[in-house]
Formats: C-alpha cells, sequence, structure tokens
C-alpha cells in the first residue's frame, strides 16, 4: 500500500512563498551589483590596461548570466506539477546550474589564451593606481555579497541560492588573485598581472567543473546529489515515528529544489489495510512538513523486514482460500457460512482471522466443538496457514460481509 502525495500539508505554500520572495530580493541586490562591478571592472581594465582586472571583470558579467540563469530557472522550478511535467519542473534549475558551469568554462579558456599572449608581449604593461583601488572595493562587496546570499540561501533552505552565493565567493577570491597580480606588476614584476589572470582562469574553471559535475549527479539520480544532513534527517523522523517499527529501502532523488523521496517502512503486520493506510499517510505529511525541499514522499507498507528475506508471493488468494475453508464448515452442527476472512501474511504462514456465522439453534457448547474441531482441520489440511483465529456471529447478523 502506498501513501498518496498531492495533498499540501498547512502552512508550507506560505513558506515557500516567503522563501521565494526573499530570494528574489537577493538575487535581485546581486544583480545589481554584479552590474556595478562588471561595468567598472571592465572599464578600468581597460584603461589602466590591467588584464587581471578585466578578467576579473569578465567573471562579474558571468555573474549577471548566472544570476538570470538561476533567477528564470528557480521560478520555473517552483510551478506545479502538470499534466506535461507530472514529476514537477525542478530539473530547469539543475539546467540552469549546467548552463552557468558551461558559460565560466568557456570564460576562463579564453582568459588563459589572452593572458598567455599578454605574457609574451614585451614590454609588459603597468596597470595604474585605479586598477588597485577597483578590485580592493569589489573584494568588499562580493564577499559582503556571499554572506548575505549564503544566510537567505540556508535560512529558507534555497539550494540554488546558495550555489550563486558560493560563486559569489569565487569571484572575490578571484578578485584576490587580480590584486596580487596588479599589486605585484606595480612594484616591479608587470608579468605578475597576466599570471594573476591565469589564476583566476584557473579559479573559475574549478568552480565550473563544481556546477557541471553537480548537475551530472542530479540529472543521473545519484545519491550524492543529496545532502547528507537532510537524509539524516529524514531518517531520524521516520526511525522516531510512533508505529512505525523499522525503515529500509530509503531513496531520495533530487529534481532541481525538489526531493522525491521513496521509503518502506515496517509496521505491525496485523493492522487493517485502512490504518497502515492512515500510518502511511500521516508519516507522509510529516516529511513533506518538516522537510521544506520535499515535495513528493511514496510511503510503501510491509507487514516486515523484506530486504533480505522476501515474503513469499505464492501464497493462495482470498477467493480460493475462502473456497477451500467453505468447505470444511460443519453445517450441521452449526456452521453455516464463512462470513469474513482477513489472512495476515507472514514469512511463516498465514495467520487467518475467520469469521463464522452459527445457527442460532445449536447451544453454545455445541458451537465452540465445532469451531475447535474446524480449526484443526484447517490446520491440518491447509500448510500453508500457521495459526487460525475463528469468531462467530449469529447468522443473519453478519449482512454478509463475505
Amino acid at each position: 500500500m502506498d501513501g498518496a502525495v498531492t495533498a499540501d500539508p498547512t502552512g508550507r505554500d506560505a513558506r515557500v512563498a516567503e522563501s521565494l520572495r526573499m530570494s528574489d530580493r537577493a538575487m535581485a541586490i546581486g544583480l545589481v551589483i554584479n552590474i556595478l562591478l562588471s561595468v567598472v571592472k571592465i572599464v578600468v581594465g581597460v584603461l589602466a590596461q590591467s588584464p587581471a582586472l578585466l578578467a576579473d571583470g569578465l567573471h562579474s558579467i558571468s555573474d549577471l548570466f548566472s544570476d538570470g540563469a538561476i533567477w528564470i530557472a528557480n521560478r520555473m522550478s517552483r510551478e506545479a506539477a502538470d499534466e506535461g511535467h507530472p514529476y514537477g519542473h525542478g530539473r530547469y534549475e539543475t539546467m540552469a546550474i549546467l548552463f552557468s558551469g558551461v558559460l565560466l568554462f568557456a570564460l576562463s579558456v579564453g582568459i588563459v589564451i589572452d593572458s598567455i599572449s599578454r605574457v609574451e608581449k614585451q614590454p609588459a604593461v603597468v596597470p595604474g593606481m585605479e586598477a588597485l583601488v577597483v578590485i580592493i572595493l569589489a573584494i568588499l562587496a562580493k564577499e559582503w555579497l556571499y554572506h548575505y546570499t549564503r544566510r537567505v540561501g540556508e535560512t529558507y533552505h534555497l539550494r540554488a541560492l546558495v550555489a550563486n552565493a558560493w560563486h559569489h565567493r569565487s569571484d572575490s577570491i578571484s578578485s584576490v588573485a587580480a590584486l596580487v597580480g596588479i599589486a605585484g606588476a606595480m612594484v616591479g614584476w608587470p608579468v605578475a598581472d597576466p599570471i594573476a589572470a591565469i589564476v583566476v582562469s584557473a579559479i573559475l574553471m574549478k568552480m565550473a567543473y563544481g556546477f557541471m559535475r553537480d548537475a551530472f549527479l542530479e540529472f543521473t539520480d545519484a545519491a550524492a546529489a543529496i545532502d547528507k544532513a537532510i537524509q539524516e534527517q529524514i531518517v531520524t523522523m521516520v526511525d522516531e515515528y510512533p508505529d512505525v517499527y523499522s525503515a529500509h529501502l530509503f531513496k531520495v532523488r533530487r529534481s532541481g529544489p525538489n526531493l522525491h523521496v521513496d521509503i518502506h517502512v515496517v509496521v505491525n503486520p496485523f493492522l487493517s489495510v485502512s490504518e497502515g493506510h492512515q500510518i502511511a499517510e500521516r508519516l507522509r505529511r510529516a516529511i513533506i512538513d518538516g522537510v521544506l525541499e520535499v515535495t513528493e514522499v511514496m510511503v510503501h507498507v510491509d507487514p516486515e523486514e523484506d530486504q533480505k528475506f522476501p515474503m513469499p508471493i505464492d501464497y493462495p488468494g482470498r477467493q480460493e482460500m475462502i473456497a477451500a475453508l467453505s468447505q470444511l464448515l460443519e453445517k450441521d452442527q452449526g456452521l453455516v457460512a464463512v462470513s469474513d476472512l482477513v489472512m495476515h501474511y507472514t514469512r511463516d504462514g498465514i495467520v487467518a482471522d475467520l469469521v463464522v456465522s452459527v445457527d442460532s439453534n445449536h447451544n453454545l457448547d455445541e458451537l465452540r466443538r465445532a469451531s475447535l474441531r474446524l480449526c484443526q482441520k484447517i490446520i491440518s489440511s491447509q500448510e500453508r496457514i500457521s495459526n487460525v483465529r475463528i469468531k462467530t456471529v449469529l447468522h443473519g447478523c453478519d449482512r454478509g460481509w463475505s
């Protein structure tokens, strides 16, 4: 039996809306800062003849593309599942991350080619003081933007925003490398500036690799795409949940900002189907309500741990068993008909809860003895039944349960 996945816990929509509002604000602030930094770095890099500052300015431009792509993908990925995308639109965000990685890698290759050509030029050009001032201001701005964006992302569990914060941090690191190159060139090592640009490109390549790797892990549904802390949080919730004995076959896959969870839980094997469904549904709601990134949960209820020792599936079905047990009734002794049968399938055999309608014209002792004989005949003739529990009801009061 499987828990449905369509309901939305109370308050979840409000939290998602708030997270999107804060994400939009952080992205807008980052967009404005990156536009200003890109223009200033490129203009001053050209005027001051600093390849390192120019390379850093191009990195800031890549941040603009990255911010824009992630913002658009973030909006699209939050769209509800529809007929065309029954598993949601989360992979739009994954595509944006992949786009950012490819763009960053291409940009870094271009910087390396340009920097090598500058190293070969003689004499090397020494950048002006304005390049040093701009790069220091850029470092301060990007460090502030990194801390602000990361704080918002972690507070509202926005994975794409946290990744974008690290993109800001990479820009800050590359600016530090550019700072070293510019300062080195100004104190007598002109070649340090283009060399620093190559160092910046190496940093960009590393970031590009990280983005492309993350996208690859998500597209291939790799377990490594899921944060360990989130996995442990879900497992803890299941282990501590009432009425659940244990859990196994725990699987989580990421679809952009969304997580889809599959889990098998072991419950009391003698519960009714409806009670088992209630446990699965309540657990599903608890996980979705407790972990904001989780949007779908499939809870499969098992009567026993069947991962190492699978449950036999060749047991007789309900109608077949009712027909077999009906033939064993001693109707002349007051056992009229099988009114209901609930079979509990266990690894050691079937535990049968049998309801038999009886004739009220027979006294209680006769009915008790007939029921005991029926129990013995069932155990001896039905090898797949390990235990049987018989309940009797007056004929005519059973309302045709079978």
